[in-house]
């Protein structure tokens, strides 16, 4: 968890105290007070340092309170693994551009409210060095924990918001495929797949292996090769699949939820860093399993891919657009098939990076293949989860 440390708009980077400033005056308040605090992360965030600003006082129309939640980029040159110039300008082409397409078509197409896309405001202000957003936890919204198990209706809301931005993109290709081609199709996986990646890699899938004895351990050893053949092509391929804009990083940490009566009512997504054109279904598989555990599986994975189908036809209905001239069934069905192992792959990958956060290893300080193989040892029965799985389906 991170720690809050108060902290004076003074020592903030020029060009956020003048962002600021410019918030404070498009609001027009007469006389308002300034609270800042820096999230001290602990090495969680390594691409940005971030900042809750609450702004209060007065306007001509009364009391008024702003609460800002800010991205500020951090200069990297250690960490090889993704661009972090090029992360920060997928997420302010996300908040500055794609979001005001997103509301003037559901606008256009009368969407109603509570069925629309959600996504949180960003200020104008947002610039090439920090996103400026609207701070939702002001509004009850937080993240799960890494460790925390997701319920059936956190599951399915998650996957209907995924839908629904998918279609977006579709739409978008369709309405505006000029746009759509140069803005979005352009998009590449910033994911650099170099040797350090495979010493990452091998790493991980040494530590997965060493949960098992005998022949469940030497197939995972052995898994190690394909992954490092076949994940990068599932991540950069754009021609043998239906492929339009997706997340690329869609699992429960980069989902706001806000709770009520003890489970999920509301999700938005969040963190659009690693967006890319690819195959829909990646986003999918990331977030069943890295985000719910083997039980849930088993009782709801086809019903939940049943229900992104459904939530993609029936949101694009609202433009008039027919799934099966989008995306058919039959091709959604094909590339789940082929694509399922996808979901190990990338759970292995992304898992590797938390759980390394989570034990306080910093990502900058060295290689990525010399992180220790053996990440905190609560995650094991995740890890042996998601292995069991695919044992039982025939891919180890």
């Amino acid at each position: 968890m991170s720690n809050k440390l108060d902290v004076r708009l003074e020592s903030l980077p020029k060009s956020l105290q003048n962002s600021i400033k410019s918030i404070i005056e498009k609001t027009k308040y007469k006389n308002y007070n300034i609270a800042i605090k820096y999230f001290n992360t602990q090495g969680d965030n390594f691409l940005g340092e971030l900042y809750e600003i609450d702004i209060t006082g007065e306007t001509a129309e009364g009391k008024k309170h702003t609460n800002i939640f800010v991205k500020q980029q951090i200069p990297q040159d250690n960490f090889k693994l993704v661009s972090v110039q090029n992360v920060y300008l997928n997420e302010m082409f996300i908040y500055k551009d794609l979001s005001k397409i997103f509301t003037s078509l559901q606008d256009e197409a009368s969407v109603p409210h509570e069925d629309r896309y959600k996504i949180a405001k960003a200020y104008e202000e947002t610039d090439h060095s920090a996103i400026i957003l609207e701070n939702l936890s002001k509004k009850g919204y937080r993240t799960y924990e890494k460790a925390e198990v997701v319920s059936i209706k956190y599951a399915q809301l998650a996957v209907q918001e995924m839908a629904k931005f998918h279609a977006l993109n579709f739409v978008i290709e369709h309405k505006m495929p000029d746009y759509f081609n140069e803005k979005m199709k352009v998009l590449k996986c910033c994911i650099v797949f170099d040797d350090d990646w495979k010493g990452l890699m091998r790493n991980i899938c040494a530590h997965v292996a060493s949960l098992y004895d005998n022949d469940v351990k030497n197939r995972i050893e052995k898994f190690y090769s394909t992954l490092i053949e076949k994940l990068p092509k599932y991540c950069n391929d754009q021609t043998t699949v239906r492929c339009t804009l997706i997340h690329g990083d869609y699992k429960k940490n980069n989902l706001l939820v806000r709770i009520q009566d003890g489970d999920v009512v509301e999700i938005v997504p969040i963190d659009y860093q690693l967006i890319h054109y690819g195959c829909p279904l990646l986003d999918f598989f990331l977030l069943i399993f890295s985000s719910t555990d083997r039980e849930l599986r088993k009782k709801h994975l086809n019903d939940l891919k049943e229900l992104y189908f459904k939530t993609l036809s029936r949101f694009l209905m609202y433009f008039d657009m027919d799934v099966e001239t989008v995306y058919s069934k039959m091709e959604f069905e094909k590339d789940y098939a082929e694509r399922l192992d996808f979901g190990l792959m990338q759970t292995l990958f992304f898992s590797g990076i938390i759980f390394a956060l989570d034990s306080k290893i910093e990502l900058t300080k060295g290689p990525l293949s010399e992180l220790p193989t053996c990440p905190d040892k609560k995650y094991d029965d995740f890890f042996r989860g998601v292995i069991d799985d695919f044992i039982e389906w025939g891919y180890l």
